[in-house]
């Protein structure tokens, strides 16, 4: 059976930061729970781990933003299927999952970025429904 849970402290934590790293490589587990916990604060950023047999195959990262083209949405700012476990619809359930959360907090909508040239993500956000309708640009990020 297939749970999807906040993640809380202790090993939850560390297993949800072992999925996560397949996604973020340049975090250390220090570095992700200090950004974590900062972006909880600031934007009530919460982590969601997919579970299976107490194992933490998946994890989802979405916080509540407020902008003045979308107005009030739910970001995923991370979606990440463990290595072995791709390919069995996780990804999709944890986009319900994300889409039942924005009905729950009153209809909003949903949005994320995904890298421009990471084709396989892109294919699978359309193939899920999504519409690709912007272009981000960053400067001075390390």
């Amino acid at each position: 059976m297939i749970d999807i849970r906040e993640v809380g402290d202790g090993p939850e934590w560390r297993n949800a930061y072992a999925v996560m790293r397949q996604l973020r490589p340049h975090l250390s587990e220090a570095e992700f729970t200090a950004r974590c916990r900062e972006a909880r604060d600031r934007d009530g950023y919460t982590v969601y781990g997919m579970f299976e047999e107490g194992a933490c195959i998946a994890v989802l990262g979405m916080r509540r933003l407020v902008e003045l083209l979308h107005g009030p949405h739910l970001y995923i700012d991370d979606l990440v299927v463990a290595d072995g476990h791709r390919s069995r619809g996780l990804g999709a359930k944890l986009l319900r999952f994300a889409e039942q959360k924005a009905a729950e907090a009153g209809g909003l909508g949903l949005r994320l970025c995904t890298g421009i040239d990471y084709q396989p993500a892109r294919r699978f956000y359309e193939r899920e429904g999504w519409s690709a309708l912007a272009v981000a640009y960053k400067k001075g990020f390390r």
